[in-house]
């Protein structure tokens, strides 16, 4: 009996290695065909590069190639805060939805003076990024070691104008064409400026607007309004102005501050006061435009309350006051990645290797266009500049009424 049991638990025992062999080959099994399923994906992108590259793509290696790319397309879940100085801000939301829509990166978007942001920051505001009207405040903040020195970046070069109400132009005219009947208004100055050089409509234009200043300030009761001079580089360029035609003590009397661009123009539009120095790019967001039959250097609109009230939009010659440079900093101490900039076309190192269906071939080698792929370790505030700077988002800052700063899209 007991060798019975002893035969039993024998058999028993061999039973259950047998078994557990069993389940070991299984999983190994399982194991390997998962492996192979992997590395087969793998292979078959490799070889189907490596075929493409002797012309004898099969169609099973395109769908693989293709299905590889679209695992590729993926969007980035965060959010950045940026600061803008308030001249900026139109052009800036449309850029920042862009933006958002290529990558996914969401954009907190603040708006008020240079200066009033330049104080938040240097009050620890939480800013990824800061967009001034000036280079001053930008420039102050890496001397002050407040950010990195490679954080600092030119993005925009703004213009001045100066609007106001009325049939102005016509009068000025008539008190011109007493004295000379060679001198024109500003309206005829800026409709036939292609016949002259830039000089010559700077200073046509200088005296023009000289006198209608003169002109508007004859009548105590005229309000003309400029930004704080102190904390918006387009006030500060106004004031130049006045300096230079000398008329700033003339036109003490007659002022009206803004805190910023945005609220100068909005004392204009509600009519509080007859005339304003403002950003030549805010201008041209005012009612009933008619800028399809002026050059892009001058502007003329009517009331829409009045056939009679006429606004005029002129733009201030750039020999009146300090070129407007807009800057912008990345906020921080470390170093941003700006270059290379990923959304301009980039080359193809190996072109076996499967690419989105957005090629280029220039003349050199072949492009492709921008993968969100392509910014790994890139920050998303240093992705935001690199979207700002690249060529295609400089050349549409001429349509807001600004200069790019990248000399070759200024070329184009």
């Amino acid at each position: 009996m007991d060798a019975q049991k002893v035969m039993f638990f024998s058999l028993a025992m061999r039973l259950s290695s047998f078994v557990n062999l069993a389940m070991l080959i299984l999983v190994s099994t399982c194991a390997s065909v998962a492996l192979g399923v992997t590395a087969f994906s793998s292979s078959v992108v490799q070889a189907s590069s490596f075929e493409a590259a002797n012309n004898t793509v099969n169609e099973g290696s395109i769908i693989s190639a293709e299905k590889q790319n679209q695992s590729v397309s993926y969007k980035r879940d965060e959010k950045i805060n940026v600061a803008v100085a308030a001249n900026f801000a139109k052009p800036l939301k449309s850029i920042a939805e862009q933006f958002t829509e290529l990558t996914g990166i969401e954009v907190a978007v603040t708006v008020s003076s240079s200066g009033t942001l330049y104080a938040q920051i240097q009050h620890g505001a939480s800013f990824d990024v800061f967009l001034s009207a000036d280079r001053a405040r930008p420039q102050a903040l890496v001397d002050n070691n407040l950010v990195h020195h490679g954080n600092l970046v030119d993005y925009a070069k703004g213009k001045l104008a100066f609007v106001y109400a009325g049939d102005l132009s016509s009068q000025a005219f008539n008190e011109i064409s007493s004295k000379t009947s060679s001198e024109r208004n500003c309206d005829q100055i800026a409709r036939t400026s292609t016949k002259d050089t830039t000089a010559q409509i700077n200073v046509q234009l200088t005296d023009c607007l000289s006198k209608q200043l003169v002109q508007l300030m004859e009548n105590p009761q005229n309000k003309v309004a400029i930004a704080n001079p102190k904390l918006a580089p387009y006030g500060d360029a106004a004031q130049q102005t006045l300096q230079n035609l000398s008329l700033w003590h003339q036109f003490l009397p007659h002022r009206v501050m803004g805190k910023n661009v945005l609220q100068t123009l909005q004392f204009y539009t509600t009519g509080s006061v007859k005339g304003a120095f403002v950003a030549y790019s805010s201008a041209l967001d005012l009612p009933a435009n008619l800028s399809s039959d002026l050059p892009s250097n001058f502007n003329s609109a009517v009331n829409t309350e009045s056939a009679e009230a006429i606004t005029v939009i002129v733009p201030v010659p750039e020999t009146l006051y300090q070129p407007i440079i807009q800057s912008l900093v990345v906020n921080s101490k470390t170093v941003a990645t700006l270059s290379p900039n990923l959304f301009e076309p980039l080359p193809i190192k190996n072109t076996a290797a499967p690419v989105d269906e957005s090629v280029h071939k220039g003349d050199n080698e072949p492009t492709r266009a921008f993968r969100l792929s392509d910014a790994n370790g890139v920050s998303s505030p240093s992705l935001f500049v690199q979207y700002l700077m690249s060529q295609g988002v400089q050349h549409s800052l001429i349509e807001w009424g600004y200069e790019p700063t990248i000399a070759s899209v200024v070329g184009n």
